[in-house]
């Protein structure tokens, strides 16, 4: 990463401890992509080395997108989240789970939690927790394998839990389904009474 930062400030060629300089074709890459962000997307895959790669995306988030798998890492991710103009979109493009969550933090406080969480993967156990702590109907997001009772019963006591999320949980939970109390099943049965 310390090459690229080197080249973009102007001093080409410098090594930053013991990587390799850049080669003239990533030097004319990256200029390129420094006049037009969009150049990257057009390059064939081989050009898009380490270095062009995290420039591109410092110049623009948008190139994330377009990062070769066996180039992408960390850091390139890591650059993304901390590019302009970023926002929740970028995490289905971050394949690490620890730079998701770094995303989902840097996210939260301006979006809201059932659009971030929809654009992330729950992973484990504590972003379920954290997920349908914030939103219960995050707990539709949760895959099957961390979907316990326990994290039901937390959906449940979430703020904006519905009979939507209810009947979601006692699908899955029955015991979970809570009693409906005599005087609002007899409201019910009034009510389709008077359907007819």
């Amino acid at each position: 990463m310390g090459r690229i930062y080197c080249y973009l400030f102007g001093r080409t060629g410098a090594t930053d401890a013991g990587m390799n300089p850049l080669t003239d074709r990533e030097k004319w890459d990256i200029g390129k992509i420094k006049d037009n962000s969009n150049y990257y997307s057009s390059l064939p895959e081989r050009h898009r080395t380490e270095a062009v790669s995290m420039a591109a995306v410092l110049a623009s988030v948008d190139n994330l997108e377009y990062v070769p798998e066996t180039v992408l890492n960390k850091d390139i991710c890591r650059a993304a989240l901390n590019s302009k103009n970023v926002d929740c979109t970028i995490l289905p493009y971050i394949p690490y789970p620890d730079v998701q969550k770094e995303g989902i933090q840097k996210f939260k406080e301006n979006t809201p939690a059932f659009v971030l969480y929809s654009f992330a993967d729950i992973t484990d156990a504590k972003m379920a927790q954290d997920a349908v702590k914030e939103d219960a109907y995050c707990i539709q997001l949760v895959p099957e394998k961390l979907l316990t009772k326990e994290l039901c019963e937390t959906a449940l006591k979430s703020p904006n839990a519905d009979e939507k999320v209810r009947q979601f949980i006692g699908g899955r939970f029955p015991s979970l389904q809570p009693e409906i109390p005599k005087d609002e099943k007899r409201r019910q049965n009034e009510g389709v009474k008077m359907k007819f």
